[in-house]
């Protein structure tokens, strides 16, 4: 009996080990983000930033260069999401089907959004976009460049 618990301990003992080596190789792997999740992570950053109403968290995805063909700046964009998020209480938004071209330092998104606001439960706007999004970077981060939509 004393040898069959000896055995069952040192058997747990070596699945765990197993267990854990595994699980460190899995968080190794899972860390090596891809670029393209990388940027995907940064949408969803934004994403979330929008329905939260957090300027700090939207406007650190915002490359300083920041530039659109309306000839928004960062500055500009800022402002233009403030005047947003004052005039939706709630906000949604949902984004769909995005395709990206990564190049070396450069990458471009394009996206189906919906967004939606409202000052009650129910929205009282929706919108569907096509969304056109530029995308530098800079010292292993992607951030948004340029922003287009119709």
């Amino acid at each position: 009996m004393e040898i069959l618990k000896k055995n069952v301990t040192t058997a747990l003992c070596l699945n765990f080990m197993i267990f854990f080596a595994l699980a460190l190789s899995v968080s190794g792997c899972a860390e090596q983000k891809t670029d393209e999740a990388m940027i995907r992570q940064q949408i969803e950053n934004l994403q979330e930033a929008i329905e939260a109403h957090d300027r700090g968290n939207f406007m650190a995805v915002i490359d300083e260069q920041y530039e659109d063909r309306l000839n928004h700046n960062q500055q500009s964009l800022q402002r233009m999401l403030m005047g947003f998020f004052l005039r939706y209480k709630d906000i949604s938004v949902y984004v769909n089907a995005t395709q990206i071209n990564i190049q070396p330092i450069r990458a471009d998104a394009q996206s189906q959004v919906i967004i939606t606001g409202g000052k009650n439960l129910i929205p009282e706007n929706a919108r569907h976009y096509q969304v056109h999004s530029c995308w530098k970077k800079i010292s292993d981060e992607w951030l948004l460049s340029c922003l287009e939509w119709e």
